[in-house]
């Protein structure tokens, strides 16, 4: 299992304190997703000029840049290296043990703990929400890239970030998100498009269905709706509770972010109640940015 993680060197053209140009040297973690295919974090490898993936075993090769999603901070990178793939698991329920695996301050480590949390939303650097699993996993400088893994050897999610001014607390880009960013890169002839459909969501529980008089505490609300966006123009409205998309049942915006996101630019078919009334729309996403 630990064979399939790798170390990722970058460099990059920085300017110092005199504006004067320099190497920068970077640090982290990644893992084979098979075929000489590497996932890892797109900060690690942001704005570099030259990328080096080590095995365990000390063997490396440079890596090219084959796709990236900065919105949930996902990298996909093409190695010469013959690595084997790890297995996803989108199953991950809070009290889990996991370890995390990578390269904290470039030594090979290995930590354990437990998911605090698998609906927690971060800010990114870019001002979008991040949906991410919350854990107490030891997660240090280096690690960023690295795979988050259950007691079966599967990955549960790509570790991202820690807060620095807590203690022990880290966080993941869950699976489910991963493997949507493989089925869009796979769909869009090997380069990530990001659909847009124009809408804001929060997930449904029992108190906010109560408050409103809702038919339904399941499913995702809508609470606004881009005018101008596809979802307007396909009949999408604010107080529309989305429960379904392309079959797949939404509970929550993780649920809704990754669905729409695996289809690329395709057409979706969204089941929506309005009311107590029970309806089918169908949108077609436009690629943003």
């Amino acid at each position: 299992m630990s064979k399939s993680v790798v170390t990722i060197l970058t460099k990059q053209l920085t300017l110092d304190e005199f504006l004067m140009p320099s190497v920068a040297e970077g640090l982290g973690s990644g893992f084979s997703v098979g075929n000489g295919f590497v996932i890892t974090s797109y900060h690690v490898i942001q704005n570099s000029r030259n990328i080096v993936v080590v095995s365990k075993d000390g063997f490396s090769s440079e890596a090219d840049v084959i796709a990236v999603n900065p919105f949930n901070d996902l990298a996909l990178l093409y190695t010469s290296l013959n690595l084997k793939a790890l297995k996803f698991s989108e199953k991950v329920k809070v009290g889990e043990g996991v370890l995390a695996i990578g390269s904290p301050l470039g030594l090979d480590s290995v930590t354990l703990g437990i998911i605090s949390s698998v609906d927690r939303t971060i800010q990114s650097p870019l001002g979008n929400p991040l949906y991410v699993l919350q854990t107490d996993a030891a997660v240090n400088p280096g690690n960023s890239g690295g795979p988050l893994i259950n007691t079966k050897g599967e990955v549960v999610g790509v570790v991202t970030a820690m807060i620095p001014y807590a203690q022990g607390i880290g966080f993941a880009i869950p699976s489910k998100l991963v493997l949507s960013f493989l089925k869009n890169i796979e769909r869009n002839n090997g380069k990530y498009v990001r659909p847009y459909l124009g809408i804001r969501v929060i997930k449904l529980n029992k108190a906010i269905s109560t408050y409103f008089n809702l038919s339904s505490d399941s499913g995702v609300l809508v609470v606004a709706v881009d005018e101008d966006s596809p979802a307007y123009e396909a009949g999408i409205r604010r107080g529309d509770i989305i429960t379904e998309v392309n079959g797949k049942k939404i509970e929550s915006q993780l649920d809704l972010v990754a669905s729409i996101d695996e289809t690329g630019l395709e057409k979706i078919e969204m089941k929506i109640l309005r009311g107590k009334e029970k309806i089918s729309i169908k949108v077609a996403p436009v690629a943003l940015g």
